[in-house]
């Protein structure tokens, strides 16, 4: 691993290159990104959440945003280009959005319903001369509700919603919104619009450069003076090599890394580097595909993977910067519920399992896994792998890999398993987001499979699909806490998942950075951090 590291330091340091070398006197912020290009700036970024993190909630805005100020609670929803949102009582699918005001595009051009409703035409509306197929399919996977948009004057508009759907406002979190100004000035090209972007968030792009690369300045002129950025110029490197990301840190070339190896935390606090973690809505587990013939498609296969896994072991792996799973969330989450099947590591049971499902020591069960051998999210994914494949090899499994870039098994998911291009795989190691039901919870919605969502594994529960219609009919939180709980009943009680680890998200920062709170929350406020 240090040779690793030795090597890549000076490929680090190139990728910086010399204008990177001429600005430090204005004191950059440099973050290391786990991914292995810069996201595409066109509001809907790949690459998963890290590619939001960084290719969507630096540059735009979407009408709900987090509120990232806090480590001490889970983050919620609160305005963003939106003031407030409100469900019509006479029509519980029609929502009334009201807009705020004296907004302005990177380019100057104004924010109103025009644009607003010119966004969601690009996402939705495959007649719109400004729809982009694979734009689209990166959104709406997480806005499967909306169905309607009109508007209402100026600065208000209205969204309608297939059925009832509670659950709207977390979607308008997922939904941002590019410049139709800029983007006639780029021809009515969205690649040419990638590389030289236009939204309303807090940091304007300077300039791209694929796969090494792109350098923002903060918009003085953003609307919300708290988050105008305190460091004026910001550059993100994509680094997908962990060991590398850390030697770039030692050597003075960045000041954030992200994804942290867990190996390198004592070292790095030994050397007066920041190291800050912290709980927050994740869970690094395999997602199953229950297709017809393959393994798991029995429940008790699901049952059996899932008590051969030694969670404990694996937490020990990563030098205690994860907490073993018990569900999908962890039990102090007010979605935890009750389940009856119980997350543990007893192998005697799960061979019992595979036995009643017909495999022993002489017919095994042969399975493949996509894995992904970086992103956001993933941990350190080989040697992750590799121990949930030894747990299951105790229990008549025999796993074989196949190793992808974060951003092709992002691909991979969208497509589905029955798509050519996930191989025939029985499952794929993606981490799963559970900060709201919109992401880690509907992708077992039987009706959202590709091309209308991203149900990968094809899930299809009777159980699963009524209660998910109760969450979407529990307009009240406390109804709909409880509601989100019998669904995570089910879930586990059905083995949806093979559930391994929550991640504690360590990063690293330089001891020149001051300010940075890391929230509870798969998104993080870099506005905040001041470098020097």
């Amino acid at each position: 691993m240090q040779r690793r590291a030795i090597l890549a330091a000076p490929a680090l340091i190139t990728a910086l290159g010399a204008s990177e070398a001429e600005a430090q006197s204005a004191q950059p912020l440099r973050i290391a990104m786990s991914i292995g290009d810069v996201p595409r700036m066109w509001g809907g970024p790949e690459a998963g959440f890290e590619g939001v993190r960084f290719g969507s909630y630096f540059v735009y805005d979407s009408l709900a945003l987090w509120d990232l100020s806090r480590a001490d609670a889970p983050s919620g929803l609160m305005p963003g280009l939106a003031t407030s949102w409100r469900v019509d009582e006479a029509d519980r699918r029609r929502w009334i959005i009201e807009l705020r005001q004296g907004v302005k595009f990177h380019d100057g051009s104004p924010f109103d319903a025009d644009a607003a409703i010119w966004n969601f035409d690009s996402i939705f509306t495959t007649a719109a001369p400004q729809f982009e197929g694979t734009r689209s399919g990166l959104v709406r996977g997480r806005a499967t509700g909306i169905a309607g948009w009109e508007k209402l004057d100026t600065h208000r508009i209205a969204l309608t919603t297939r059925e009832p759907d509670a659950t709207l406002p977390f979607q308008l979190a997922f939904v941002w919104f590019a410049s139709p100004s800029h983007w006639r000035a780029m021809g009515g090209d969205w690649q040419r619009f990638a590389m030289n972007p236009s939204g309303t968030g807090p940091y304007k792009v300077l300039s791209i450069t694929p796969r090494q690369r792109a350098e923002l300045e903060a918009n003085r002129d953003y609307w919300d003076e708290r988050r105008i950025p305190k460091a004026p110029r910001t550059v993100l490197l994509p680094v997908p090599d962990a060991p590398a990301r850390v030697a770039g840190l030692r050597a003075g070339q960045i000041d954030v890394v992200e994804s942290l190896s867990t190996d390198s935390i004592a070292p790095l606090r030994a050397a007066r580097f920041q190291i800050v973690q912290n709980t927050y809505p994740h869970i690094w587990a395999w997602r199953l595909n229950v297709n017809e013939g393959s393994p798991f498609a029995d429940i008790r296969v699901r049952q059996a993977a899932n008590l051969a896994v030694d969670r404990d072991g694996i937490v020990a792996l990563l030098s205690g910067a994860a907490q073993p799973a018990r569900g999908k969330v962890t039990p102090d989450d007010p979605w935890f519920g009750n389940p009856s099947f119980r997350l543990r590591h007893d192998v005697a049971e799960a061979r019992r399992l595979m036995m009643a499902a017909g495999y022993s020591a002489t017919r095994r069960c042969a399975i493949s896994t996509i894995m992904p051998i970086s992103g956001g999210g993933q941990m350190v994914p080989q040697p992750m792998n590799e121990a949930v494949q030894a747990g299951l090899r105790e229990a008549f499994f025999d796993v074989t890999f196949l190793p992808v870039d974060f951003a092709t098994a992002i691909n991979q998911m969208r497509a589905g398993a029955r798509d050519p291009a996930s191989r025939g795989a029985h499952a794929m190691n993606v981490a799963i987001p559970s900060m709201e039901p919109n992401t880690g919870w509907v992708i077992y919605d039987s009706q959202l499979a590709n091309p209308r969502g991203i149900n990968w594994g094809y899930y299809n529960s009777p159980a699963v699909d009524a209660q998910l219609r109760v969450v979407r009919n529990s307009f009240e939180p406390a109804a709909q806490n409880a509601a989100m709980g019998q669904l995570h009943n089910t879930l586990i009680e059905e083995a949806a998942l093979l559930a391994v680890v929550h991640d504690l998200n360590p990063r690293a920062l330089s001891p020149r950075c001051r300010g940075f709170v890391q929230a509870r929350s798969w998104f993080q406020d870099y506005t905040q951090i001041a470098v020097g």
